[in-house]
């Protein structure tokens, strides 16, 4: 079969694609066939259409690159994202989150029917049940200044700003299911388990990789960042044109021992 993933030809946009699970989701991208449109703070190595530097914490810099878009594309991938610490709680958040959702919130328009949107969150968000009610009133806020100041007001979250953020991320995705489903389009997201990449080298600057390899599934490893990168394409590819407002955890079954008590819940899950 020719083109069983659907995006020979079609134009898509990706966050996120200089480095880990980003980059190999958009190298895939390349290969089937894709557009890609990448948008990264750092240089994109990937032979993308276009790359363009941004800032996804800064609202001019996001709005730039919106400007430097299409007009109509078929897929946007949600990759950016940056562990807490190193980087500061709000700056987390702000990358994370905001960022990724006033850039889908302007993209989302321009996704053709049949087309859709898959983003990275991670097994640390996945105890959103427990917050619901905290995660609904700040989707309930829109635009960078409004949640600078309610991140500002509520610093009790730098504890785990990291987790919150994907939360939202769960979240929001579950929720703008209903109303994309009206013109056809889709969204899901990818909880991974910990995966080697410069993200996790960041981190693990001021945490023990030890201490990361608890939330490893019963393989003992952690993932390559290709086997994120590729259930995240085939989530907005054609093979997955029915599939919408799920949150899948890729993560070699840790998630499935959670629920089933066979490992303990230690991200509340």
């Amino acid at each position: 079969m020719k083109d069983v993933l659907g995006y020979q030809g079609k134009q898509v946009v990706i966050t996120g694609a200089a480095s880990g699970m980003g980059a190999a989701a958009a190298q895939l991208l390349v290969d089937v066939g894709a557009e890609v449109y990448a948008l990264d703070i750092s240089n994109v190595k990937v032979p993308v259409k276009m790359a363009i530097k941004t800032d996804m914490k800064d609202q001019a810099s996001v709005d730039a690159a919106i400007g430097q878009l299409p007009k109509e594309i078929y897929a946007l991938f949600n990759c950016a994202g940056v562990p807490h610490p190193p980087f500061s709680a709000l700056d987390t958040v702000m990358i994370n989150w905001v960022g990724a959702r006033y850039l889908t919130d302007a993209m989302s328009p321009r996704i053709s029917k049949g087309g859709g949107i898959a983003s990275i969150a991670s097994t640390a968000g996945m105890g959103w049940k427990g917050n619901l009610e905290l995660v609904k009133e700040f989707l309930g806020v829109t635009g960078f200044a409004e949640s600078r100041a309610w991140l500002e007001a509520h610093s009790d979250l730098n504890v785990d700003a990291y987790g919150f953020s994907k939360q939202c991320m769960i979240v929001y995705t579950m929720m703008q299911a209903g109303e994309l489903a009206k013109r056809e389009v889709r969204i899901n997201c990818i909880s991974p388990s910990p995966t080697e990449t410069a993200f996790m080298d960041q981190l693990t600057k001021d945490f023990d990789r030890d201490l990361i390899k608890v939330f490893c599934p019963s393989n003992g490893r952690f993932a390559d960042p290709a086997e994120m990168g590729e259930p995240l394409v085939l989530l907005n590819s054609k093979l997955a044109s029915f599939v919408s407002g799920n949150n899948l955890p890729v993560d070699f079954g840790y998630c499935a021992q959670v629920w089933t008590q066979q490992r303990d819940n230690l991200l509340g899950i």
